[in-house]
């Protein structure tokens, strides 16, 4: 059984990825506008399918790695900390970014684009290769098998963080570009979540 404490650290670093504007947010708005509410939650759940994709393939790679290395964990808890410090900075960076792309106005071809999309990005083969894998514990329960369950909670919030984009596109378009201060606080909020858990799993004992 995944541990309470782990499971809510890892969704508290999971909604601050799920809620920083980003390429997904930003194709879920894009069909919303060019196609209505029906094609922004069509690409909602291809992001999804997407997500659960990536979760899959790490549940079983990560099962074969620990298999093979007694130091393996520690190394993926460390360079999950050095990924999310990564995106800490990047965040802190870029305070004011608000990515852009080309909607869908099908369903079927916000769904294709929105799965396909997240598959072949290369920041969510990141994430669950390096960040997911640092709450993952050996134990009664199967790698894969927690691995497949924080993918799978991942996967549930994101859908949910962008089913209520598509719905409220309009609304959300015009605050995230007409209101700097929305998007600091946003980038501010995913700088602070990402650099603390960040610390916690480089510093925390094994």
């Amino acid at each position: 059984m995944i541990e309470p404490g782990h499971f809510w650290l890892f969704m508290t670093g999971a909604l601050a990825l799920n809620v920083t504007p980003g390429p997904d947010m930003a194709f879920t708005l894009a069909s919303s506008m060019r196609g209505g509410a029906r094609s922004g939650l069509a690409a909602a759940a291809g992001v999804c399918v997407g997500s659960l994709g990536w979760a899959a393939l790490a549940a079983g790679g990560l099962a074969a790695i620990l298999a093979a290395s007694d130091y393996a964990l520690l190394a993926l808890r460390i360079a999950g900390g050095a990924y999310l410090l990564f995106l800490a900075a990047r965040a802190a960076r870029r305070l004011d970014a608000l990515p852009h792309a080309r909607g869908a106005a099908t369903a079927a071809g916000a769904f294709r684009s929105g799965a396909l999309t997240n598959l072949f990005n290369p920041k969510v083969g990141l994430f669950f290769l390096a960040f997911l894998p640092a709450f993952v514990a050996p134990g009664p329960v199967p790698v894969w098998l927690q691995t497949l369950a924080l993918g799978s909670a991942f996967s549930l919030s994101g859908g949910c963080v962008l089913a209520i984009v598509a719905i409220a596109a309009g609304a959300v378009r015009r605050r995230l570009e007409g209101s700097a201060r929305l998007r600091r606080l946003l980038n501010a909020f995913a700088a602070s979540v990402f650099a603390a858990l960040g610390l916690r799993l480089i510093l925390a004992r094994p």
